[in-house]
């Protein structure tokens, strides 16, 4: 197992969490019955909300990824520009959030930066889709694979066959002929009884309807052939290719306490962190690491989340076609880290946190409970909090019955 710039592991993290403030924090809302519970159309698990796991995660794919990663950097180092950390509260969501902190805006890798990066990507698909005058399908393609295939080989030959699909005189007929204008392009993959399992989500802008069978007949032949010619050796089953009413791709789940309606925008921008039925997410696999106590089922966990990583670095997650993001959109919108950047001028400040008291944040992995603390009690209650660090660095949390963001407290 690779080292971590701190001392805390996520096992520690684990125990020292289950009773902090008096109880257990993932006290989440959930209206899904069990049978509601995964969407049948993406084997999406519909999500809870838990606060503090993200901050959980990334302590685990810290250790996965090594001190030298920069995820040892995101959200724990101050920006040169600070003296100190805000806590501000968002204006939208009304849930808090730090500003003044370093981030590494990797979308990948990183389970407190993804979820931003993620809203905003998927708000920007969603606007494309209600902007356009047509119709709009979502595509889902896949390859053989086995547990024999490593991440990479098996990416590149992926995106090799993603390529050829769309390579040649075949694809521009079948183009033609559906009226495809354009696509957006998702690329992910899962872990599970096979192996890794790369596929692509895609929604397709057509001009016109379409009838489904005879478009997913035609452009399956080219899949196969494209499959063939990036050298698999085996052919793709028609269940590994799908194609979809993307206004149909969708269903209604529950998450922080309000129902929001699971789109084919979420399924591109959200897939290798989502909660799957079918395989291990990426995600899934840092969530597992607590879950298993043999160390060297653990260790599995975190080495096929470093694999994941090194393979999918640099790679776009969304893929438009030239031109589609500013025909519709009308800008090419914000990069990355741009986005995990951004701040909201507007937005209230909850507490500032000297440089001082985030070290200790930082050294005791406080940072989810520290956003649930000021959200409820203010700069007093941050101050209670740190207390007992400041006169016991060894010291467990003080108890402070804590609610989830967004559940009122009573009598409020």
């Amino acid at each position: 197992m690779r080292g971590s710039v701190s001392a805390t592991t996520p096992e520690e993290l684990r125990q020292s969490h289950a009773g902090a403030f008096g109880g257990p924090l993932d006290n989440t809302t959930k209206s899904a019955t069990p049978l509601e519970d995964v969407c049948e159309l993406t084997g999406a698990i519909k999500p809870e909300f838990n606060p503090l796991q993200k901050w959980e995660l990334q302590a685990v794919a810290r250790l996965a990824l090594g001190s030298k990663h920069r995820l040892n950097v995101c959200m724990r180092h101050v920006r040169a520009d600070r003296r100190e950390v805000d806590v501000r509260r968002s204006e939208k969501s009304g849930r808090p959030y730090y500003a003044g902190l370093m981030a590494c805006g990797s979308v990948w890798n990183c389970p407190v930066c993804a979820p931003k990066i993620q809203a905003v990507r998927a708000a920007e698909v969603r606007a494309a889709i209600d902007a356009w005058q047509g119709s709009v399908v979502l595509l889902t393609q896949t390859v053989p694979h086995s547990r024999q295939d490593e991440l990479q080989p098996l990416l590149e030959a992926f995106t090799e066959a993603l390529r050829k699909f769309k390579q040649g005189a075949s694809y521009k007929r079948a183009s033609q002929r559906f009226r495809i204008s354009g696509s957006i392009r998702a690329l992910e993959t899962t872990d599970g009884r096979n192996g890794w399992h790369p596929h692509a989500h895609s929604i397709l802008f057509l001009q016109g309807s379409v009838v489904l069978e005879d478009m997913k007949a035609d452009l399956f032949r080219l899949w196969r052939s494209a499959v063939a010619r990036a050298g698999f050796e085996g052919k793709p089953s028609p269940s590994a290719f799908s194609l979809q009413d993307a206004s149909k791709v969708k269903t209604y789940v529950t998450k922080m306490g309000a129902e929001y309606q699971w789109g084919p925008e979420h399924e591109l921008v959200k897939a290798h962190s989502k909660t799957s039925s079918r395989g291990l997410s990426p995600f899934d696999l840092l969530r597992h690491y607590d879950l298993h106590i043999n160390a060297d089922r653990s260790s599995r966990y975190l080495a096929r989340f470093a694999e994941y990583a090194l393979t999918f670095h640099g790679k776009r997650q969304l893929v438009w076609s030239d031109g589609l993001k500013k025909l519709l959109l009308g800008t090419e919108g914000l990069t990355d880290q741009q986005v995990v950047d951004s701040i909201g001028e507007a937005d209230a400040v909850l507490a500032r946190i000297p440089l001082t008291d985030w070290a200790l944040i930082r050294k005791h992995n406080l940072q989810g409970h520290v956003l649930q603390v000021v959200h409820q009690y203010g700069a007093a209650g941050l101050e209670h909090l740190l207390e007992a660090y400041r006169v016991d660095p060894q010291a467990r949390h003080p108890h402070v019955a804590l609610v989830p963001f967004g559940v009122a407290r009573s009598g409020a």
